[in-house]
Order: structure tokens, then C-alpha cells, then sequence
């Protein structure tokens, strides 16, 4: 698992870097106004953050519990799903942060929102490499994304800007 989390670590950065590079070449990714805290300080946000990152990190664990890893054609189908989702998260930090340079000020919980995001998709790159994930490896790694996550949330919710 160390291996494919270097991987994703490494793809996520990259993918910023590209995002950063259109930015300062005058494509953006995403259009980004003036950073400003934007979240109430209340605990139904932090829920709705929670909720909806959920969603968003754990998919790609649906697939494993699936079997999708051993369908031939739609393999290849995820495959380009969770490099896609990696891809689009690290090009849209790095442009909106090359806009932007203090947003950066806003986004202490963005640690813990990328692991949540590599975990997964780490987990889903063993699996195509043929390793066994077992049932109580998936709940576990899901149970990782969401304490990752709960924490992401409240510190987006309560602790950002810096």
C-alpha cells in the first residue's frame, strides 16, 4: 500500500504542477476570485462537507467490492475514472493556486482531503494488480477516508482561513 500511496501522492502533485503551469501560461483550469471565508463556523456544514467528500473519496472502493478490477474492458474504464479524478483535483488546486497564491491560507484541511483521496485509489491500484483485497481491508481503508475526512471537515469549517 505504501507503494501505490507514494504513486498517487506523486501523480496528485504532478497533476498540480501541470495545473499551476497552464495558469501562469494563461489557461485556467478553474476561474478564482480573491480567497475569503466563504463557511459559517456551524457543525451542519462540517456535516455537509463530510457528506459530500464521502462520495467523492470512496467510489473507487465501490469498484473493488465489485470486482470491477477483473471485468476485462471496464477495468480499463475505472482505470481512466480514478486517474481522471486525481488528474482534475491536482490540476484545479494548481491553477487556482498559481491565481491565487494566498489561498493557500484557506485550505489547512487539504492533507487530509488528498489522503482520503489516495487511499482509495491506492487501494484500487493493487487491486489491478492482482492483489487480494479482502472485505475487512475495504471496510478498514473506508474507515480511514471517513476519520480523514470528519477531520478535514471540521478544520475547513473551523479552522481555515489560517
Amino acid at each position: 500500500m505504501t507503494a501505490a500511496l507514494r504513486t498517487i501522492g506523486a501523480a496528485l502533485t504532478a497533476a498540480s504542477v501541470m495545473g499551476a503551469i497552464a495558469a501562469l501560461a494563461g489557461v485556467d483550469v478553474i476561474r478564482v476570485g480573491r480567497p475569503h471565508d466563504a463557511l459559517p463556523n456551524e457543525l451542519a456544514v462540517a456535516a455537509d462537507l463530510l457528506r459530500h467528500n464521502l462520495v467523492v473519496a470512496l467510489w473507487p472502493l465501490a469498484l473493488v467490492a465489485l470486482r470491477w478490477p477483473s471485468i476485462p474492458g471496464i477495468c480499463h474504464v475505472a482505470d481512466a475514472l480514478v486517474a481522471g479524478q486525481l488528474l482534475l483535483h491536482g490540476v484545479t488546486l494548481g491553477s487556482a493556486l498559481a491565481q491565487q497564491p494566498t489561498l493557500w491560507r484557506f485550505l489547512p484541511h487539504l492533507p487530509l482531503e488528498w489522503l482520503a483521496l489516495a487511499l482509495p485509489a491506492a487501494t484500487w491500484t493493487l487491486a489491478r494488480r492482482g492483489e487480494m483485497v479482502s472485505q475487512g481491508r475495504l471496510v478498514g481503508v473506508a474507515a480511514a477516508v471517513a476519520v480523514a475526512l470528519a477531520l478535514a471537515a471540521l478544520i475547513e469549517t473551523y479552522g481555515a482561513p489560517l
